[in-house]
This record gives C-alpha cells, sequence and structure tokens, in this order.
C-alpha cells in the first residue's frame, strides 16, 4: 500500500516558498537572515525527500520486476510537463519581445543572454542541461535540478532492479562515492550545472538509506507506543538543531553534511508523532505541500516576467522608485514596509499562479501518464495474468 507523508509533504511546500523567497531580492524583515536568503540548502531537501518516497513506493515493486521503462515514463509525466510548459513561457515572451519592441524592458535582446541559445534550450527541453551540458543557468533555472533528478530516477532504479541481493550495498557505495567525488572536484555541497548531478545522486542516495533505516525501525517504534511528548521534544531539537546549521554551518565543507541532517530531520518527521507534526497537517501547509513542486518550477517566471520587468519599466519612465541599491543589491522596497508587503504579495502571487499550473498542467498530465502507463503491462501484471490463469 502506498504510504503518503503529509508532513514531509508539507516541509516540501515549506522549502519550496522558501526557494521562491530567497530569489526575491526585497527590502524586507527577513533580508540578510542566511536561512531565507540562500536557496541552495532547500534544493538538496527536495533531492533526499525524493530518495526516500521513490524507495517507499517503488522499492519493492522495483525488486520483484516492476518495468523500469514504465517507472521511468512515470516520472516523465510527473515533471516533464510543467517543466516544458514554463520554458515554453519564457519562450514564448522572448519571441513577443521580437515584435513588440519596449524601451528598458529587457537587460539583453531576446535569446541573446547567455545561456539562451537554441542549443541551450535544446538542451533543457531534453532536460540535459545540468548535465555539464550548459554553461549558464538561464531561463527557467531552478529547473537544473530536475535535469539531474530525473537521471538519478534511473540510476537508482536499475540499482535495484539489476543489482540483485547486493542492492544496498551499491546504494550506498554509490551515496559515498557520489560525495567524495563531489567535494573532491568542487570543495563543496552547491554545484549546479558541471557536477550537480553528482549533488543529486548523493542526496537521493541518502533519502534511499534514510528510507531503509526507516523501514527496519517502524515496526518498533509504532510498537514502543512512544509519547507524543517525547517526539515533540525531538522534534522541537531537531527543528532547532536544523535552523543553526542553515543560519551559522551550511557553507564550504561543512555543506557536505547537509543531506545527511535533512536525512535525520525525514527519518524522524516521517513518523508524525508529536506536537510540530500535528501542526504541519494542517490544511494550509497540506495545500502548499499539493503546489510545491508548481511553486518551485513558476517561481522565476513570475518574478522576472510580472515584477522585475514591470517595476523596471516603471522606474526607465517615470520618477516613481520601487527599488533601492543595499550593499551593491538591487531591492525590492524603499523601506521594510513597503518591501516585506512587496514580498508577502509576491508570494501570494506565486501561490495562485502555482494552483492554476497545478490544476491545469501539472494534475491532468500526471492523471494522463498514470493512464497510459496502466495499459502497459508490465513483469508484475504479466506474473499476475498467468497465476491467474493457472488457477482458472
Amino acid at each position: 500500500m502506498k504510504k503518503h507523508y503529509h508532513v514531509l509533504d508539507s516541509f516540501r511546500g515549506l522549502c519550496a516558498c522558501l526557494v521562491a523567497m530567497s530569489h526575491f531580492k526585497a527590502n524586507s524583515i527577513i533580508y540578510g537572515i542566511h536561512a531565507f536568503d540562500s536557496a541552495a540548502i532547500y534544493v538538496d531537501f527536495f533531492f533526499v525527500l525524493s530518495g526516500f518516497v521513490i524507495f517507499a513506493n517503488y522499492e519493492d515493486k522495483l525488486r520483484e520486476g516492476y518495468d523500469v521503462k514504465k517507472f521511468m515514463f512515470l516520472r516523465f509525466g510527473r515533471i516533464w510537463p510543467l517543466h516544458f510548459a514554463v520554458l515554453l513561457a519564457f519562450v514564448i515572451f522572448d519571441l513577443a519581445q521580437l515584435f513588440i519592441e519596449v524601451e528598458g524592458a529587457a537587460l539583453y535582446k531576446p535569446f541573446s543572454a547567455p545561456g539562451e541559445t537554441p542549443k541551450d534550450i535544446l538542451a533543457m527541453i531534453f532536460m540535459v542541461h545540468a548535465l555539464n551540458v550548459n554553461d549558464f543557468l538561464s531561463l527557467n533555472g531552478p529547473s537544473w535540478s530536475i535535469s539531474v533528478e530525473f537521471y538519478a530516477y534511473l540510476v537508482f532504479a536499475m540499482i535495484v532492479s539489476l543489482g540483485g541481493k547486493f542492492y544496498k550495498t551499491i546504494i550506498l557505495l554509490v551515496t559515498i562515492f557520489s560525495a567524495i567525488l563531489l567535494y573532491t572536484l568542487y570543495g563543496e555541497l552547491y554545484a549546479k550545472l558541471d557536477f550537480g548531478f553528482l549533488r543529486c545522486l548523493y542526496g537521493f542516495g541518502c533519502g534511499a538509506l534514510t528510507w531503509g533505516i526507516y523501514k527496519i525501525t517502524q515496526k518498533w517504534v509504532h510498537d514502543s507506543k512512544i509519547n507524543v511528548n517525547y517526539f515533540t521534544i525531538l522534534e522541537t531539537l531537531v527543528i532547532f538543531s536544523v535552523a543553526i546549521y542553515i543560519q551559522f554551518y551550511s557553507q564550504n565543507v561543512l555543506s557536505m553534511a547537509a543531506p545527511i541532517i535533512i536525512g535525520i530531520t525525514i527519518f524522524l518527521f516521517a513518523f508524525e508523532g508529536g506536537a510540530l507534526s500535528k501542526f504541519l497537517k494542517c490544511r494550509p501547509f497540506i495545500f502548499l505541500g499539493m503546489l510545491s513542486y508548481s511553486i518551485y518550477m513558476i517561481h522565476i517566471f513570475i518574478s522576472g516576467k510580472l515584477f522585475e520587468l514591470p517595476i523596471r519599466m516603471i522606474e526607465n519612465s517615470t520618477n516613481f522608485q520601487i527599488t533601492m541599491m543595499k550593499n551593491g543589491v538591487k531591492l525590492y522596497g524603499e523601506n521594510l514596509i513597503s518591501g516585506t508587503t512587496i514580498e508577502v504579495f509576491y508570494l501570494l502571487v506565486v501561490i495562485a499562479f502555482s494552483y492554476v499550473s497545478y490544476k491545469i498542467i501539472e494534475e491532468p498530465c500526471r492523471n494522463i501518464s498514470k493512464s497510459l502507463a496502466s495499459k502497459y503491462p508490465d513483469n508484475l501484471d504479466d506474473r499476475a495474468q498467468k497465476i491467474s490463469g493457472g488457477a482458472a
């Protein structure tokens, strides 16, 4: 039976919002706080959580003969349609600027910015742009993580499917080797277009191993009937420790510990045993979790095309100032009140558009891919048919 981890979904939604906020530089009350300004570590949360959830739902299936092609088709149907839709929106926007020229509307001429050549766009369509193919983050920059994650699915599915009784050992070795190689080549965790695939393998592997530990211990924990107060204390300590780590210690060599720390957090909150877990199961957090992928994928378009561009046009054509310079960084809002108001409004717009994209793109395409996949028999289905046929 598929297990749905509502608290972990809520965490994913909150992390997606934090990524969106970190890419929107506003003179707000949270500006300058590293936990809000740095989006990098929250991407690693997505990698680790993906490893945990994918193994929770597909490990046994893949071991028993579930078709890897069918698995990859389902993953493709889950992530590619929205990725392509957002990329298409960027391309259409640039095409429009070829025919409608507005002074001050863009910093570059259409398709002339670094990383926006036809070759780069083609690489994005095939989701290979973060496999050391493109040299620049461009258009929908956060989609680099979708590129590496899709191929990480394939690597780990093949390991489980073909690794036999040694597949857990292979996963452990791949995870360790990826971490060592990443640090040797890059010096810290936060690689993207060059060694981002190693980063994803490391995080995804930590998530898979976290699931393995959780699977072993979950029966004992549930049978022990641990008091909710103990869970609450543990949850509070973990959140407090993670906040301190992100704020002060998540850079340079210490950044390499992030997937392990995230794995510990996911392991604890997967039990959903404490007061914090109960709080995170409230409807608003569940709602954000449902929209997390859309929030992550569309926020750059919202930020750039619906905020940055119109504001730049207004400031270039009038004397009305909406932004200010602070320590060499251009920020929205001339004071804390206006900056915070603009940032909150931006986040609400992102959530609203994410709901629309979820309903008209993400959810329908996911359902279509499931429907198509259900018509393709895998080894499990074939075996079930043989068994039922023999019994008849």
